[in-house]
């Protein structure tokens, strides 16, 4: 996906507060994160970091995470 599709499909994404990225991993202030990563994909577009964020959380809202969480974690 490029850049401008992400852009795209954030634009009017309705997003949570938190989000549920794999076992390991919860976003939590979404729109914040969203809206940081843009604009660290488009001021800095050599650094793949905010991109791959972004597929993280593009992942998450399409395929939520509802497997296990990591063994002696607490919720």
């Amino acid at each position: 996906m490029t850049e401008q599709e992400l852009i795209t499909y954030f634009e009017n994404k309705e997003l949570p507060e938190t989000l549920r990225i794999d076992r390991a991993t919860t976003q939590n202030e979404v729109k914040e994160a969203v809206t940081r990563n843009i604009e660290t994909m488009l001021s800095n577009p050599k650094v793949t970091g905010a991109k791959h964020r972004l597929t993280q959380i593009k992942n998450a809202l399409e395929t939520p995470y509802d497997g296990p969480e990591i063994p002696g974690r607490q919720s």
